[in-house]
């Protein structure tokens, strides 16, 4: 029976946690932006919200930035790994405007 190799991880190229926690920061760091960009406009509006609520409103959308950051760096670096052809596109142009 001949040896089966492993097609699916490229062992050239591991995975790399560190480079998926500065991805967590950065976009824990973009939502954080986002999250004061939200109070300032909440502040200067005249509705009256829980000041409970909007602090558990901030904690979303600075979560949501980090998991969106975890997310695509995981994902990049998991296609960027596979030898199954499925991952790798003949065309090098294909999403970019022209």
């Amino acid at each position: 029976m001949p040896e089966q190799t492993n097609r699916e991880v490229n062992p050239r190229k591991p995975f790399s946690g560190m480079r998926v926690l500065i991805a967590v920061a950065i976009g824990a760091g973009l939502g954080l932006a986002v999250a004061y960009f939200l109070k300032v406009l909440i502040d200067n509006s005249p509705a009256e919200i829980d000041l409970g609520r909007l602090r558990l409103f901030y904690l979303m959308v600075v979560t949501s930035g980090g998991l969106g950051g975890f997310a695509i760096e995981t994902m990049r670096q998991l296609q960027e790994e596979a030898t199954d052809p499925v991952y790798r596109h003949s065309n090098s142009h294909r999403g970019r405007r022209r």
